[in-house]
């Protein structure tokens, strides 16, 4: 599970936020259909009226279950993931 050939990546030493390509955003995109479709539905939803306390739950829910399954391993990998999964689906 999770990406097989990316390391983690600390913005610390790399001085440069990460960078995620369509494979990845789609692979990840995949996996939450299949696993968590509830939390794509939040990010399918027209941000203007999302409730931001509905984006803090699914951006934590998110951020678990990436982790957990080694698609990320600190808080900018998921920043830039989050803002990519949520471009990608639509909100």
């Amino acid at each position: 599970m999770g990406f097989k050939h990316r390391l983690p990546q600390d913005p610390g030493r790399t001085h440069q936020a990460p960078e995620y390509t369509e494979d990845e955003i789609s692979e990840v995109v995949e996996a939450l259909a299949a696993n968590a479709p509830d939390l794509l539905d939040v990010l399918r939803r027209d941000p203007a009226t999302t409730p931001m306390s509905d984006y803090d739950d699914a951006y934590d829910r998110m951020l678990t279950y990436l982790f957990e399954r080694g698609y990320i391993h600190t808080h900018i990998e998921m920043a830039m993931l989050f803002k990519a999964v949520r471009e990608r689906v639509g909100g």
